[in-house]
């Protein structure tokens, strides 16, 4: 269980980027790679940059770009390719077995974005808009689109209008918050643990804040991208 009352690590207080390193962090992504899988399948096809040729780079600001759009099917499926392009950068390993499960649970996967979109616009609880992509036993509702990916769809989901509150959860940022969250498990989390995970990431950007003495607000994400790079530091690991 994540101990929700932990301070701030002093290690990811020394290594906070800036709201501008996050929004700027990006990922090379094989453009015909993905035209080419998508159209195959007969799914919806690329919209924007990533419908360019060759090898591209695609920000975090990018994709909340998208997540500040109307919210439609047509949309929802490009935040969906945005997200997983981005997470999954420029080896994208199993592209292939995801896009085939989409192409084969294409309406399903359509009404869960849209509703999960539609949660996080409401502005839901973390548990609530999880639970929507995600069982209470922290399955994927959509086959191969598991807890890691969802949560990368409900971060870019919020938009650029307001600071993040739903944050992604995936193995290596829970294998980094092993000092307050023992035996962590590293591919399927509970609504409530996500919910807790948030509820931390949240309260240690607040802190960070404080100890700022106002100089500049933290943002939650933030604490979600120092935690991914905690004892790693590495940029460029796929967010898979």
């Amino acid at each position: 269980m994540i101990n929700v009352e932990a301070p701030l690590p002093e290690d990811l207080f020394a290594a906070l980027p800036g709201e501008d390193a996050v929004m700027g962090h990006d990922i090379a992504v094989n453009c015909d790679r993905w035209q080419d899988a998508l159209s195959a399948r007969g799914l919806p096809l690329l919209q924007g940059v990533l419908a360019g040729q060759g090898v591209t780079k695609v920000s975090r600001a990018d994709v909340f770009g998208l997540g500040s759009r109307e919210i439609t099917p047509s949309n929802a499926f490009q935040l969906l390719y945005y997200s997983l392009a981005w997470g999954l950068g420029r080896r994208a390993p199993r592209l292939h077995q995801r896009l085939n499960a989409l192409a084969a649970h294409q309406d399903r996967a359509e009404e869960l974005l849209v509703d999960a979109w539609q949660a996080v616009r409401n502005g839901e609880s973390a548990q609530n808009v999880y639970g929507v992509l995600n069982s209470i036993r922290g399955a994927g509702r959509i086959p191969w689109f598991g807890p890691a990916f969802s949560t990368k769809f409900l971060y870019f989901a919020q938009g650029q209008e307001t600071p993040p509150r739903y944050l992604i959860l995936d193995q290596v940022v829970a294998r980094n918050l092993s000092d307050v969250w023992r035996d962590a498990p590293k591919t399927a989390w509970f609504p409530d643990t996500y919910a807790r995970y948030c509820a931390v990431a949240s309260s240690w950007a607040e802190q960070a804040t404080e100890r700022l003495d106002g100089a500049r607000k933290v943002r939650a994400d933030e604490i979600e991208f120092v935690l991914f790079k905690r004892r790693w530091g590495a940029v460029g690991l796929d967010r898979g």
